[in-house]
C-alpha cells in the first residue's frame, strides 16, 4: 500500500470517527458516555497527528506532530479508565478530586514531552530513517508506558466481566468489540518493544481502532453501555420466579439463575441453545403456548426433591413494534404452598358443611320437638303443683336457650357460605315484628316483661323474611335477657330517606361505652349472663350483624349503664311521602 493510499484511508478514518463522535454524543446522558466522548476526541487528535506526521518532511515538523498524537494517546488512558469505572458502577472508588488528579497527572507527563529537548526524560534518541521518525525511549518513558498498559489491562478485565454477565445475545458482539479495541493496544506494545516497526504499525493502529468504533455504534444503538444490561442481571437473578426466554425457532436464548437451577434438578445441565420442545416434553400445554407464541396460563406438576410441587406458568409472546412475534417468555411461579393451603381450606369447608348437617338434622330437629312439648307443658302449668311448675319452667328455659344457640349457630354457618342467597321481598314490618313477639311470648312472660311495638301499618321493608325475623328475634331476645323482672321493651320504626330504621329499646341493665363499642367485633364473642342468670354463646348479635350487612344495612347500639340499651338497624324501605313514627 502506497503512502498516498495510507493517507487517504487515515483521512477517511478520522472523518468517520468524527461522525461516530456526533452519534455517541446523542447518548451523552448514558452511564460513562461523557468519558467515552473524551476517548473519541483524543482518538481524533491522535489520528490527525499521525496523518500530519507522515505528511511532514523535516525532523522538527515530524517531532512536533509526534508530540501531538502522543499527548492525545496518553490522555486517552485516564478517560478510558474513568469510562470503564463508571460503566461497571465502580466510579465511587474515585471521587471528583481523585478523577481530576488522575487526568492532571497524565497531562503533566504529556507536558514533559514538549520540553524533552532540554530535559531528555522521554526520548534518549531521535532520528529520521527513510523518511520516518524513529525514537528510542528512556527508562522513565518505558516505565510510564508499562504503568499505562497495566491500567488498561485491569480495565479490560472489568470490561470482560461486564460483557460476560450481560444478556446472552449481547455477549458475542461485546467480545468482538473488546478484541478489536484491544488490537490497538497490542500494536502500541509491539511498537514499544521494537521501535523500528513503527513506520508500518502506526497506520494499522488507526484502522483497527476505526473497526472497533464501528462495532461500538451497533452496541450503543442497543443500549450496550447503559445501566439497563447491568441492572437486568441483578433484577432477574434476584427474582424468586424462574424466567425462560425462547426465540421464534424454539431455542432457549436466555434464562435467569432460578430457571437454570430448576431445570438442573430435572437433569438439564445447560439451557442456552436447547430446544423448548425438549425441555417441555412432559408439559404439552406449556410447550404449545411457547411454540405458538401465544399468551396463556397453565398449572403444572413437577416432582422435585422427592416431593410433588405445583407451579403456575404464565407465557407471554415477544413482539416487535410491528406486533410480529419473535419468541416467548415463560414466568414460572411456585404455588406449592398456596395449593396446600387451598386443599386445607377445602377440607375445612367440607368439615364445616358436615357440622352444619349435624347441627341441622341431628341436634336442632330433636330440640325443636322438645321445645314444642315443653310449650305444651308450659301452657298447662297452672294444673301442676308448685314444684312441678318450677321444673317445667327450668326445663323450658334450658331447651329454649339451647335451641336458640343451635338456631343462631346454623344461621351463622349459613351466613358464612358464599353461595348463600337472600330472597328479598316487600314485607309488612308490623306483621314480622308481631310474629317474633309471639314466638318470644313465653320467654318474656317468665320475667313479666311487656314487649310493645309501635309500628304503623303500611311500613314496608325490602328484605329476606327469614333473615329479618332472625334479626328481630335476636334483638328482642337479647333485650329480654338483660331486662329485669317487670321491665318493658319497645320496638319502633321510622322512615329515613330510602331506609327504614328499626329500633329495639329496653330499660334493662345497659352497658358501659367501651363494652358497647366492642359489641359487634368479629374477633371475639361477647356473652354475659342475663338478669336471671340466662346463658348464651354470644352468636345472636354476630349473626344479626351478618344478615343486616348482607341486606345492605347497618347495625349499631346506644347504651348507658343502668339506663338500658337501644339497638338500631336499617333495612331498605318502600318510598313513601310520609314517615312512620313511633
Amino acid at each position: 500500500m502506497t503512502t498516498t493510499t495510507q493517507l487517504i484511508f487515515m483521512i477517511a478514518s478520522v472523518t468517520m470517527t468524527c461522525i461516530i463522535f456526533i452519534f455517541v454524543y446523542g447518548f451523552r446522558k448514558e452511564r460513562g458516555i461523557h468519558y467515552l466522548l473524551g476517548v473519541i476526541v483524543c482518538r481524533i487528535i491522535y489520528v490527525s497527528g499521525v496523518i500530519m506526521e507522515r505528511s511532514s518532511d523535516t525532523l522538527q515538523e515530524k517531532l512536533f506532530f509526534r508530540n501531538i498524537h502522543q499527548t492525545a494517546l496518553d490522555l486517552m488512558v485516564p478517560f478510558f479508565v474513568l469510562f470503564v469505572l463508571e460503566l461497571v458502577a465502580y466510579d465511587k472508588l474515585l471521587r471528583i478530586r481523585g478523577k481530576m488528579m488522575l487526568i492532571v497527572a497524565f497531562a503533566l507527563w504529556s507536558m514533559l514531552m514538549w520540553f524533552d529537548s532540554d530535559l531528555h526524560v522521554i526520548y534518549r534518541k531521535i532520528e529520521l530513517h527513510d523518511g520516518h521518525l524513529v525514537v528510542a525511549k528512556t527508562i522513565y518513558s518505558i516505565t510510564f508506558s508499562m504503568i499505562c498498559y497495566s491500567m488498561l489491562a485491569v480495565c479490560f478485565y472489568f470490561l470482560f466481566q461486564y460483557v460476560r454477565n450481560i444478556r446472552k445475545d449481547m455477549r458475542s458482539p461485546g467480545m468482538w468489540v473488546l478484541c478489536l479495541i484491544s488490537i490497538s493496544g497490542i500494536i502500541e506494545i509491539v511498537k514499544l518493544i521494537n521501535p523500528g516497526w513503527s513506520s508500518w504499525l502506526l497506520p494499522m493502529s488507526v484502522y483497527c481502532s476505526f473497526l472497533g468504533m464501528l462495532v461500538l455504534i451497533i452496541l450503543l444503538r442497543y443500549k450496550f453501555f447503559s445501566l439497563v444490561p447491568f441492572a437486568r442481571n441483578i433484577v432477574l437473578d434476584t427474582l424468586q420466579e424462574s424466567i425462560l426466554i425462547a426465540n421464534a425457532s424454539g431455542k432457549v436464548i436466555d434464562s435467569n439463575k432460578q430457571a437454570s437451577q430448576w431445570f438442573s434438578k430435572m437433569g438439564y445441565a445447560s439451557l442456552s441453545g436447547r430446544n423448548i420442545s425438549e425441555l417441555l416434553e412432559r408439559w404439552p400445554h406449556w410447550n404449545t403456548l411457547c411454540q405458538s407464541m401465544q399468551q396463556g396460563n397453565v398449572e403444572i406438576d413437577a416432582w422435585l426433591d422427592g416431593g410433588r410441587n405445583v407451579y403456575s406458568v404464565n407465557v407471554y409472546p415477544l413482539q416487535t413494534l410491528r406486533r410480529k412475534e419473535q419468541g416467548s417468555i415463560s414466568l414460572i411461579f411456585d404455588i406449592t404452598e398456596k395449593q396446600r393451603h387451598l386443599d386445607q381450606i377445602a377440607q375445612l369447608n367440607q368439615l364445616k358443611d358436615q357440622l352444619f348437617t349435624i347441627v341441622s338434622h341431628d341436634i336442632r330437629s330433636p330440640l325443636a320437638l322438645q321445645f314444642q312439648l315443653v310449650e305444651l307443658l308450659e301452657e298447662e302449668r297452672d294444673r301442676f303443683g308448685t314444684d312441678h311448675r318450677e321444673i317445667v319452667e327450668m326445663l323450658g328455659d334450658q331447651i329454649r336457650n339451647t335451641l336458640g344457640m343451635a338456631t343462631n349457630l346454623l344461621e351463622w354457618f349459613r351466613s358464612q357460605r358464599e353461595d348463600m342467597a337472600l330472597r328479598p321481598q316487600l314485607l309488612e314490618l308490623s306483621e314480622v315484628v308481631e310474629e317474633c313477639c309471639h314466638v318470644l311470648h313465653i320467654k318474656s312472660e317468665a320475667k313479666q316483661i311487656r314487649v310493645h311495638h309501635h309500628i304503623a301499618s303500611g311500613t314496608r321493608v325490602y328484605a329476606d323474611r327469614e333473615a329479618l325475623g332472625l334479626i328481630i328475634r335476636n334483638l328482642v331476645s337479647n333485650a329480654i335477657k338483660f331486662t329485669g323482672w317487670g321491665g318493658s321493651i319497645h320496638v319502633h320504626a321510622q322512615l329515613s330517606g330510602d331506609k327504614v330504621i328499626v329500633s329495639v329499646r329496653d330499660n334493662g341493665v345497659g352497658m358501659e361505652e367501651d363494652q358497647a363499642r366492642q359489641l359487634f367485633s368479629e374477633n371475639q364473642l361477647h356473652s354475659l349472663p342475663g338478669t336471671m342468670g340466662e346463658k348464651g354463646a354470644g352468636l345472636g348479635l354476630l349473626v344479626s350483624q351478618q344478615f343486616v350487612q348482607r341486606s345492605g344495612g347497618r347495625i349499631w347500639v346506644e347504651s348507658k349503664a343502668g339506663q338500658g340499651s337501644v339497638f338500631y338497624f336499617t333495612m331498605r324501605g318502600e318510598q313513601r311521602d310520609e314517615s312512620s313514627h313511633s
